[in-house]
């Protein structure tokens, strides 16, 4: 067992009552009495102390009854001499329990004791014995005061002492605890690449990576060390590793947690981040990046932290976006290579077929008997040329979209889709029908468009239905057909056609407007895709 998996049993915690409780519920007795006002500050809350007040009452009334008894002469050098012989013990032991304040306290109970011998010898003018009497109380009070004050401060560091070890090993305790919850693998490195403590997360992580089987876990055997290599696999240990052996750096050992040099690999050395290393976990592919924090000495006291950090989501995204940005540039060309294409073989073609006609009609006015073209010709031409001027207008954004509306331009899509396809098109909206923020409406615009799109590509679908409903706090799109489905591995990984390059496409412009994009599909069943977008875009998209 280590160190930190004792203090669990160990380590005391604080209970209400003030005293401090065991992990197995057994009370320790060493810091009783530390909450508040230690114990060797009020004695009067100890029993033993008022039984050790009885003992100097029991002495005085013996002294008392033995002068009364054997008539003794109060003259005697026995008797003058007998308070300090008799309440010597009590005041030191009063003391070495209980600091100054117990010893204080009995020296004024003897006095208060003493009062009658006082008077007596004032009563008979003894002056000697008064002077006596009062330098044996002088002795047992300087006496109190040397010993208690030692003692009361001894007592003091050995409180702060033990309340400075409670509070370490609750820090421990503390650390030990948040160790084996973290959900992320976590491992403890010594300076020869033996792993000497894992969390459970790790343990479950890395038990079923290939050749881990045939070790022997870590609690059959201490003896039996595993290296980190063993554990996690050569792609990783070499990035881990790389720290202890590379780092040039002083670095030193210190009692304080704060004092301790901390080196994190990939930031410290290279200014880069770790790249992750795939591991494969409960049957699914994982991508983990480690992150190293070293502490102690150059020799054998270093040691090394690794955590694990899952960025499977992290990276697949990182991918999803780059292959999406990729795409993105190649469909800007694209489109500008179609756009130039369009211009040159439409419109302008007819511009310069109406200019030639303009010509022959400048030139058939001069020739007698010529026939020049008519203007309704030239008219035809012209109108020819804005139509499709206006098409490729409309293709690159629906002027519809600006005038009437989220609504008219999606049912417009849909309209233009059934018709170049043949599939029947339903179109349903809910809600009460309203403008939304430019930002939503071209967001929304697009979703549908190219979920459309792929429905005309690649769905072979015979029914489309395109759903929007207006709610209080948002707006929800649905596209919905019933073709040949998406692979769920496409959905997720993402691929290199069009349609699976679409979907993170989809799913980005739903993130920048703040809201979320849903895809539920089956192979054979068909397609569903939902977007849910707010009314009020924030600023921090």
């Amino acid at each position: 067992m280590t160190d930190l998996a004792r203090l669990k049993t160990d380590a005391p915690v604080v209970a209400d009552d003030g005293t401090d409780r065991r992990a197995d519920g057994r009370v320790d007795r060493r810091v009783e009495g530390r909450k508040g006002i230690p114990s060797a500050k009020r004695p009067w809350t100890n029993s033993r102390f008022w039984l050790l007040q009885l003992v100097v009452l029991a002495l005085a009334l013996v002294r008392l009854a033995v002068t009364l008894a054997f008539h003794l002469d109060s003259n005697g050098l026995v008797l003058v001499m007998s308070t300090i012989a008799l309440f010597v013990i009590p005041v030191v032991v009063a003391s070495l329990s209980y600091g100054l304040s117990g010893g204080g306290w009995t020296v004024a109970w003897i006095i208060v004791l003493t009062i009658p011998r006082f008077s007596e010898a004032a009563s008979h003018d003894r002056t000697a014995a008064l002077w006596v009497e009062t330098l044996q109380i002088v002795v047992l009070a300087v006496l109190a005061l040397l010993i208690g004050q030692r003692v009361s401060a001894e007592t003091r560091l050995r409180d702060q002492a033990d309340i400075a070890r409670q509070a370490r090993l609750r820090a421990e305790l503390l650390y030990q605890e948040m160790f084996e919850s973290n959900r992320s693998p976590i491992l403890i490195v010594d300076a020869d690449g033996y792993v000497i403590e894992s969390n459970p997360s790790a343990e479950r992580a890395f038990a079923a990576r290939p050749g881990a089987a045939d070790e022997s876990p870590p609690d059959s055997d201490q003896s039996i060390r595993r290296r980190l290599v063993d554990v996690v696999g050569p792609d990783a240990a070499a990035l881990v590793l790389t720290l202890l052996v590379s780092h040039d750096g002083p670095v030193r050992s210190s009692d304080n947690a704060s004092d301790l040099p901390v080196h994190e690999l990939g930031s410290v050395e290279s200014g880069e981040r770790v790249p992750p290393v795939a591991f494969e976990i409960e049957g699914r592919p994982v991508l983990l990046r480690p992150t190293a924090t070293l502490v102690g000495s150059s020799g054998s006291d270093r040691r090394m932290q690794i955590i694990f950090e899952d960025v499977t989501a992290e990276t697949r995204r990182h991918d999803l976006m780059e292959a999406y940005a990729g795409q993105v540039v190649l469909g800007q060309e694209e489109e500008r290579r179609h756009i130039a294409q369009e211009l040159h073989d439409g419109p302008l073609q007819t511009l310069i077929h109406l200019c030639r006609q303009i010509d022959s009609l400048d030139r058939a006015s001069g020739a007698v008997g010529a026939s020049p073209p008519s203007l309704a010709t030239m008219r035809t031409t012209v109108e020819e040329t804005v139509a499709e001027l206006r098409s490729i207008a409309r293709g690159l954004r629906p002027s519809i979209l600006d005038d009437l509306g989220l609504v008219a331009s999606i049912n417009q899509v849909l309209n233009e889709a059934t018709e170049r396809q043949g599939f029947a098109g339903t179109f349903n909206v809910e809600g009460t029908i309203r403008r939304l923020p430019a930002d939503v409406e071209l967001a929304l615009f697009r979703i549908a468009q190219e979920a459309i799109t792929n429905v005309e590509r690649h769905a072979e679908a015979s029914r489309v239905t395109v759903s929007l409903e207006f709610a209080d706090s948002g707006t929800r799109l649905t596209v919905e057909d019933d073709g040949i489905g998406i692979d769920r591995s496409q959905i997720q990984g993402g691929g290199d056609d069009g349609h699976s390059l679409g979907l993170p496409g989809m799913s980005e412009r739903a993130r920048l407007i703040g809201g979320r994009l849903q895809i539920g599909s089956e192979v054979g069943k068909g397609t569903t895709i939902s977007a849910w977008a707010p009314d009020v875009v924030s600023e921090g998209h």
